[in-house]
């Protein structure tokens, strides 16, 4: 006790240098603690569940052709055939537009998981009200979230109460479960049965072996089941049924589906794992130069004292005891730097990331966090007890005639490097947010070939036949383009900001052998092109001249317009008229339109085709005049006159395309927080060693003022 109250009694004789040094470590393992928990919860998504290390999402791979959607029998295959296999489930995460409404209360939901019943016990997602086993067991029930319950029911009690979706059919609430977390592949607030997919939406599962569905398959391994081994075990279980497909199955670890490559479409976007090294790094340099700044300041303030230490050595206290004796103090010091950072970290967790929507919060706080920022502080605190506790403890006897050590000798004083590199890193810093702004805002302003500032996207919340997605649509689109401001109405299959990945291989005239070509497909209606404002660089455009533009299933026959890049890919010449086959559908190449950005700037223009399939439609897709929203109460009245029961929804294609770099803004927005934090700490730095370097030179300091030097040229 008696050491700890001199340990005390030596911290506090210089008590602005040593609250300098705690806030100024603090910070620095504040900044450090964050970044590595935001990291590390970016690499650990799903990792709540019960059995997340031992679930698989299945991966169908034909050639260098692999996605994760599957033949709709493989899930009870999986669980039958192989006993290491202890569950299987289907998921398909459905990214249209569902209309729901319970009373008055009506909105859109854009994102729906449609599953197995035992969705819920499968990846453990926790149930406020219901039963896990039996809530989607029944034909027309659904599950809500917490968020959805609220917006429907408000405070009362959803169970038993009926909500109406996609306009007319009613489904009983049997659940309600808990908002899926940020760290999650999963993402939507209502869960359907599988069954139930093809009467809300335009998704047909295909019961049998012919050909794969929208659906992704999981697999629960049991007890200690080895991976590798059954992956070898399965190889040729999809040929078994279907003597035509010599798919492979991969099983990608459902921890590894936010990092690892992106297949054709997932629930949650991926993160960039180059975004994750940049702020490690960034956390490494705020970890050096703050423990930098904590050793030097200490070694500078201790070094007053070398009056005291040369008592000590005179009277006989041996190096070991000295460097103990500082060691201590080093270790009070990080301790109280230590409670002030967590102190730090709930203020950024429980404050500013709410105050700032962009950055991330860390909801993930497990035993391997704790134990790798428990690790940090302790490397932290040996290595800056070590380097001071020695250079203290080694002062010769002679120093009780010095008033200070000196420290910073040399003809390349190490306080010169110090400022140096802080002033090049904060320089540094300001730069590289400065780039990254920079970046982002030539993202989301650069053209990207079609009139993005003049689209609005309004979703199509119906099945096909229901409402207006049917015949009614061309009196709908009439009756719109009468309003002044609207100049063109149109269909497509999503927003043209955003085309999914397709994996499509489709097979042309003149192919040669051995040529693959990958393509994106974007299933569309008459006047999309024009509607856009994209050029036809060869051929025309649908027409309603030609009946046979459009998709005939009984026929499997349809004409397909393509884009620059697919025909360069391809190698024709002279492509129109040549004959174009994909899905089994068959029909002549009619035009060749310019190449456009339909993804986001991350990614190059790929191959891309077009079909007019009036099955798969999600978005009405207006085009009104630059920047005019007067045309919206008129767009509402239209609507209200055709289907009043529906919800309307307007989205601006150019927020749309914002949202596409989400990832970016929310990087740059962490990135500005800590680069503050960086320039703080290496301006505490910058102060610090300004103190200690006068210190050094009080002496001349002194004899220059009694020679009259006056204040200002000192």
């Amino acid at each position: 006790m008696k050491k700890l109250v001199l340990i005390f009694r030596s911290l506090i004789k210089n008590p602005k240098i040593t609250l300098i040094n705690i806030f100024g470590m603090a910070l620095g393992l504040a900044a450090t603690g964050v970044i590595l928990g935001i990291v590390h919860q970016e690499l650990n998504y799903d990792c709540g569940n019960t059995n997340s290390s031992k679930i698989y999402r299945i991966i169908q791979k034909d050639g260098d052709q692999a996605e994760p959607y599957t033949y709709a029998p493989l899930a009870q295959s999986l669980k039958s055939d192989f006993p290491e296999i202890a569950a299987s489930i289907r998921v398909s995460f459905y990214s249209g537009c569902l209309a729901c409404s319970a009373g008055d209360n009506k909105f859109n939901e854009n994102t729906v998981i449609f599953a197995d019943p035992n969705f819920f016990t499968f990846f453990s997602f926790p149930l406020i009200k219901g039963d896990a086993k039996a809530c989607l067991n029944s034909t027309n029930v659904v599950a809500l979230s917490e968020k959805a319950a609220g917006k429907y029911f408000g405070k009362e009690d959803p169970i038993g109460r009926t909500l109406i979706i996609g306009g007319t059919r009613k489904y009983t609430v049997s659940s309600i479960y808990k908002n899926f977390k940020c760290n999650s592949n999963f993402t939507g607030d209502i869960v359907l049965p599988l069954d139930q997919i093809s009467k809300l939406t335009q998704i047909w599962i295909e019961p049998s072996w012919n050909y794969e569905s929208d659906i992704h398959t999981f697999i629960l391994l049991s007890g200690n089941a080895n991976v590798s081994e059954l992956s070898k075990k399965t190889r040729n279980l999809i040929s078994k049924y279907n003597s035509n497909v010599n798919s492979k199955l991969l099983f990608q670890p459902l921890k590894d589906i936010h990092i690892e490559r992106q297949y054709a479409w997932n629930s949650v976007p991926q993160i960039n794992v180059k975004y994750l090294y940049v702020l490690v790094a960034v956390a490494l340099l705020i970890l050096i130069v703050s423990s930098a700044n904590f050793l030097l300041l200490y070694v500078g303030s201790a070094a007053r004292t070398t009056f005291s230490t040369g008592i000590k050595k005179v009277c006989g206290a041996s190096k070991f005891l000295l460097f103990r004796e500082h060691f201590r103090e080093i270790v009070i010091l990080m301790l109280l730097s230590s409670a002030s950072a967590i102190i730090f970290y709930l203020v950024y967790n429980g404050w500013l990331a709410y105050r700032f929507s962009d950055l991330p919060r860390i909801i993930l706080f497990d035993n391997k966090l704790i134990l790798m920022l428990g690790l940090v502080i302790l490397t932290v605190t040996f290595l800056s007890g070590i380097y001071p506790s020695v250079i203290l403890s080694s002062q010769k006897p002679v120093s009780i005639f010095s008033n200070s050590v000196k420290l910073f000798t040399g003809k390349l004083k190490l306080i010169n490097l110090l400022v140096i590199g802080q002033f090049g890193l904060c320089i540094a810093l300001i730069i590289t947010v400065f780039m990254m702004h920079k970046q982002i805002n030539f993202l989301e302003t650069k053209g990207t070939g079609y009139a993005k500032d003049q689209l609005i996207t309004i979703p199509l919340n119906m099945h096909i036949g229901a409402g207006i997605y049917n015949e009614k649509f061309d009196a709908f689109a009439q009756e719109l383009k009468k309003i002044p401001e609207i100049k063109n109405v149109t269909l497509a299959t999503s927003s043209p900001s955003y085309v999914p990945d397709g994996e499509n291989a489709p097979n042309w005239e003149g192919k040669q052998k051995n040529t693959t070509v990958k393509m994106s497909c974007n299933f569309v209606s008459y006047d999309y092109f024009k509607t856009l404002g994209l050029k036809m660089v060869e051929g025309r455009s649908f027409s309603r001249n030609f009946p046979g533009d459009e998709a005939n299933w009984d026929k499997k026959h349809s004409a397909f317009i393509l884009n620059q890049q697919a025909v360069k890919e391809m190698g024709l010449t002279d492509p129109i008229g040549k004959e174009f086959e994909v899905w089994g559908f068959k029909g002549p190449i009619i035009g060749v339109v310019e190449d456009y950005n339909f993804k986001s700037l991350r990614s190059a223009i790929t191959p891309l085709f077009f079909q007019m399939n009036p099955v798969y439609l999600n978005d009405i897709i207006v085009r009104i005049a630059p920047s005019n929203r007067s045309a919206f109460p008129d767009i509402k009245k239209v609507w209200d006159k055709f289907v009043p029961e529906y919800p309307l929804e307007f989205n601006y294609v150019s927020d749309q395309i914002k949202a596409l770099y989400i990832p970016e803004q929310k990087l740059a927005a962490t990135l500005n927080i800590f680069s503050l934090f960086a320039i703080i700490i290496a301006s505490l730095g910058l102060f610090t060693l300004t103190v200690l370097s006068t210190d050094q030179r009080i002496k001349e300091i002194g004899i220059r003022k009694i020679n009259g030097a006056r204040i200002w040229e000192v």
